[in-house]
């Protein structure tokens, strides 16, 4: 390990820090955004905003995913305002500027162009996406490695774990008073779990909590106590992409950048589809949700405190918070700042 401090406490609130991580980091990883089963048939899509960028993923009529910056050509306004539904194409409610399902502008309406307007060169913005393990991933550099390459090795793990009967059981949604590497910091480590998540800490034994940092992904293990039945295996993919694995399901996370002290926490449940939807939810849907309940109580206190200008940066354990020095020098590297490790 090679980092012994945290990062300085100004990473955590500063304005100027959160944008140039929007633009360094969130502007070329591969993000989730949504899952395929939100998207079945033609024309079926989903719209989101990332870092302030507005986004529509649809399914395009030969089945495959298409991704658009949700911006009419025209005068900017979004071409797509439902979260999602079914079009045949994409008209924008503002000027009636239609476009066709791989993002082609078909039609202008009572325009009356000038001479030197083309309409092929007014398609929607094109973004990158793929889909792996029922999730769909947007990239919006158009020049980033594939999903394949990002995920590298990272991949082959997560498969170990998740099977083609996996279904949804549900979404669970926070917006956390947080900055998002304040979420991540406490992903990163095991170090906190006997005070601050009592029914895990009787399930695990936490003094053997290890994590194995390698290619910008990180897998924790922690031993069982005998009779346990839920702690499994968990992992988590730079900047924001984590899986858990509780019981009989899997459990996959995002920690979303919403402002410099704000983030939203997405989990999607996947249950087998042999199990029960009220069985599953009264022991590992709950326990998920205890477990994530719990961090939120302690998470934005710990914002507070590092806004409060007292905090500057703090010492970190060489045997329970490698992760977090290992998510600190790679924050680093993707901002440049090596200097700063």
């Amino acid at each position: 390990m090679s980092r012994t401090k945290t990062l300085s406490s100004d990473f955590y609130h500063s304005s100027s820090v959160f944008n140039q991580e929007t633009e360094s980091i969130f502007k070329n990883e591969w993000l989730w955004v949504g899952r395929s089963d939100q998207l079945t048939t033609s024309g079926s899509y989903i719209t989101t905003d990332l870092i302030n960028y507005p986004i529509i993923v649809v399914r395009d009529n030969s089945s495959n995913l298409k991704a658009f910056h949700n911006v009419c050509r025209h005068r900017a306004a979004k071409v797509i305002s439902n979260k999602e539904g079914v079009c045949k194409h994409m008209i924008c409610p503002y000027h009636g500027w239609k476009y066709d399902l791989n993002g082609k502008l078909m039609d202008t309406p009572k325009f009356y162009a000038n001479d030197d307007f083309e309409k092929d060169r007014h398609s929607l913005f094109e973004i990158s996406v793929a889909e792996r393990f029922g999730l769909i991933f947007i990239n919006l550099n158009k020049e980033s490695k594939s999903l394949d390459k990002w995920f590298g090795g990272f991949e082959k793990i997560v498969s170990n774990y998740f099977t083609d009967n996996l279904i949804l059981h549900n979404e669970l949604r926070f917006d956390v008073h947080a900055n998002w590497k304040t979420y991540v910091d406490n992903y990163q480590e095991g170090y906190h779990i006997p005070l601050v998540h009592p029914q895990l800490n009787r399930d695990v034994v936490w003094q053997e909590y290890k994590l194995e940092n390698m290619n910008e992904y990180s897998v924790h293990s922690v031993p069982d106590r005998a009779n346990s039945n839920q702690p499994g295996s968990f992992g988590w993919h730079f900047p924001n992409f984590i899986f858990n694995i509780y019981g009989r399901g899997i459990v996959f996370q995002r920690i979303e950048p919403l402002k410099p002290k704000w983030c939203r926490v997405v989990y999607n449940l996947f249950r087998p589809s042999d199990v029960d939807a009220e069985d599953f939810e009264n022991k590992e849907g709950k326990y998920q949700l205890e477990v994530s309940l719990e961090d939120q109580k302690l998470i934005p206190e710990i914002q507070q405190n590092l806004q409060a200008g007292i905090y500057n940066e703090g010492p970190l354990s060489k045997k329970y918070e490698t992760g977090v020095a290992y998510f600190h020098d790679l924050y680093l590297t993707k901002l440049n700042l090596e200097n700063k490790k």
